[in-house]
Order: structure tokens, then sequence, then C-alpha cells
């Protein structure tokens, strides 16, 4: 009962006659959550290591849309812990991002997250690729310089999988239990099995270090443009191995009252449409996209 009422109270905060309440709450407990962090950001700042590595080997890719704002706080978290690392930013917007410094590839306008990632994919020449979510922050625990290490010293790891932490209540997705669709694909390795201590998963978060000729086997479908996410892993099955480490994190702001966008990102029909056709099973698509 309190669970309903609870998912009631948030639909009317979010969405309904309270939207007026919810909206600048919600704003002002992210802009505090993050302002936290950067201030403990600035006094627990110890590094990892030399970056001289990953400036080499890694590339971030970023694919935004209708959210400039959102997309500049990540650059500028990135920025403060890896300022030579390479970011590829592909902007489908409206009114496409410039933000100095960053490659930015303009693409026509809604040609979808799945077009774009693989637009971005195609300029990647680094041995390895980071990919991110537009609407995630760097804090002090997004380490890449030891995620790089573990995956270089583990040639059987396609996939290294980091710690998404979702703002404003610190909630972490459990990806266990996460789904893909039906496939008769076997894991490289059985799911839940360790590699160098890490859990081998069928699917992680969109927050992952990859092998970049490991990617570019499976890609992101063009035909997809919002929920790539379960056909992506469902298509690496049996083909590459992911894994998960708690040791390697970032926060998640969303942009829940973004009106723009979110009017985009739930518009969900053709997709749904498009995977049901796909994957030939209605149950399949119930909820193909997780957090």
């Amino acid at each position: 009962m309190i669970r309903k009422l609870k998912k009631i109270l948030f639909r009317y905060l979010k969405t309904g006659k309270l939207v007026f309440i919810g909206k600048p709450v919600y704003k002002a407990i992210i802009t505090i959550e993050l302002l936290f962090h950067r201030l403990v950001d600035l006094c627990a700042r110890t590094g990892s290591g030399s970056q001289d590595n990953l400036n080499s080997d890694l590339t971030v890719l970023v694919k935004t849309f209708e959210r400039p704002r959102t997309v500049k706080r990540l650059i500028k978290s990135i920025k403060r812990f890896y300022p030579n690392l390479r970011i590829i930013l592909v902007d489908d917007s409206k009114y496409p991002v410039q933000i100095n410094g960053i490659e930015t590839v303009v693409m026509p306008f809604d040609s979808g997250i799945s077009a774009g990632r693989n637009k971005a994919l195609s300029l990647v020449k680094t041995e390895f690729v980071l990919v991110l979510d537009d609407d995630f922050v760097f804090f002090r625990k997004t380490d890449l310089v030891n995620a790089l290490k573990r995956i270089k010293a583990n040639p059987n790891i396609d996939i290294l999988g980091g710690e998404v932490i979702d703002l404003p209540f610190y909630k972490t997705f459990d990806y266990y239990t996460a789904p893909i669709f039906a496939t008769v694909a076997q894991p490289t390795m059985p799911t839940g099995s360790l590699i160098d201590g890490m859990p081998v998963l069928d699917k992680v978060a969109n927050f992952y270090i990859g092998r970049t000729h490991a990617i570019k086997k499976i890609k992101w479908d063009n035909l997809l443009k919002r929920l790539d996410h379960a056909d992506f892993f469902t298509r690496a099955k049996g083909v590459l191995t992911s894994v998960l480490t708690d040791e390697f994190k970032c926060l998640h702001a969303r942009t829940i009252y973004n009106r723009t966008y979110m009017s985009f990102r739930n518009n969900l029909k053709r997709d749904q449409i498009y995977l049901f056709l796909k994957y030939n099973h209605e149950s399949n698509i119930k909820n193909p996209q997780m957090p």
C-alpha cells in the first residue's frame, strides 16, 4: 500500500498537478548533491597514476540529444580529471552544442542514439573506447586509469562495466538480473563466473570501457533510436565477454523535467514495434530498456 502511494505521489510530482513543487525541489537537490561531490573531489584529489597510457589508449564516446547543459556538465567533469583525454561528441539536436576543444560530429536531427554511437565508433582509433550517456557526471571514484589497467590485464574481457549511481537517492541497478531478449546464444563464459574477481554478466550499464575492435563486431542497430541497450547486449551474448566492477563509478543525474528531451525519450512505439518484429515475442519487448 505504501509503495503504491509513493508511486502515485511521484507521478504527480513528476508530471501531474504537483510538478510545480517537484521540479524546483528535484533540481535543487541534484544541484546540492553535485556541489557536495565537487567539494569532496577537491579535498580528496589524489590521482591514480600516470595518464599517459590512458590518453593514447582510450577515447571517450558520447552521444547527446537536446540536452546542451547536461552534456556540458559531463564534459566539464571529464576534463577536471582527464584534461587531455580525447572525446568524440555526437549531437543530433535541433541546435547542436559547440564546446571548445571537443571534437563534435553533427548529425541530422533525431538520427537516434544508435546511429550516433556508430558514427562516433567509426572515428575511434585507440585500442579502447569508453561509452557514456550524456547525463553522467565524473567524480573522484571514476577511476579510468585503474579500470583500463584491469581490462588490459585480462585479455579475455571485452567490456568492463562500471557502477552507475542514480541521484538523488544513490540507487544502483542490479545488473545480475538485468534482462536481455530471448536468444539461443550461449555466453562465452558462465554468467556469474569470475574473471580477476569481477563477475561475468549478460549486460552492464552504458558506462563501460570496451575493446574497440570487439565493440565494432557488434555495433548498434541504426534502426533503433531509443531502445538500444538490451538489443546491443543480446547480440553481444556469445560473442563478447562483459564483466562488472564496483571500483569504477559515475554519478547519474537524470533530466526528468526536460520536457523537450523527455517527449522524444518517451516516444518508444516505433522501437517497440521494430523489436517485436526482430525478436518475435511480445514478452521480450515489455520492458526492453532498463536503467
